[in-house]
């Protein structure tokens, strides 16, 4: 049920950003409709895009998988060789942010 919140916090934050713009045309419409299916992937796959989905950004640092390791990895757009094809990368993600222990309430 946890991770359902969090997919519908993400929906409801897009939501009002399109509240904004009271002016949607149906392209708006379905772009909106396909951001919440990425959301919903992306919480399914736990946080994993496919190579075949979208690379990450040029000189992003990466944890990527072949579907049994783990690698950390910056990623270089202007290699000659995809991503995938190369390495055998078939998913990759964004770094976690890192932990920051809670400060006393003093």
């Amino acid at each position: 049920m946890q991770e359902l919140e969090k997919i519908l916090e993400e929906i409801d934050g897009m939501i009002e950003r399109y509240k904004e713009n009271p002016r949607l045309e149906i392209v708006d419409i379905c772009y909106g409709l396909n951001q919440a299916k990425r959301i919903i992937r992306k919480h399914m796959n736990d946080g994993w895009t496919t190579v075949e989905e979208r690379m990450p950004e040029n000189e992003e640092n990466v944890l990527c998988s072949d579907g049994k390791y783990i690698y950390l990895v910056e990623y270089d757009a202007d290699l000659d060789a995809p991503f995938g094809d190369m390495d055998r990368i078939i998913a990759w993600r964004s770094l976690p942010e890192p932990y920051r222990p809670e400060r006393s309430k003093e």
